[in-house]
């Protein structure tokens, strides 16, 4: 479902699109589980609490299908984020990706119009 009309930048977002695919490397899991659902980590990859992963089959997380991500807060399988602003400043901090305050932001919008 595409999300409601005036819930997202669209400027900011094709901003955002280049950060997902460039400076933040987004696309190295979540791009290919538009069609591929089956992408799995540690949870040390992610910087999640491994107690939740632990609880599956494969004992990963699954990196999950950004198609409609606007609609599905809060976020992460323990729903420890609130908002994709957590989310991003999350990966930024654990991955540290170095992202300055107008890329997360482009990022967000981006984000918010899958």
């Amino acid at each position: 479902m595409a999300p409601p009309a005036g819930t997202f930048d669209a400027a900011a977002a094709a901003r955002g699109r280049d950060v997902f695919r460039g400076a933040a490397g987004c696309n190295r899991c979540h791009e290919k589980t538009f069609f591929n659902p089956f992408r799995l980590h540690e949870p040390g990859e992610t910087g999640m609490e491994p107690v939740y992963a632990a609880r599956s089959a494969t004992g990963k997380y699954r990196a999950t299908p950004l198609r409609g991500l606007w609609q599905h807060p809060p976020y992460f399988h323990d729903g420890s984020a609130p908002d994709l602003e957590a989310v991003v400043d999350h990966y930024d901090e654990f991955l540290g990706l170095g992202l300055d305050d107008s890329q997360k932001a482009d990022l967000v919008q981006y984000l918010k119009s899958l």
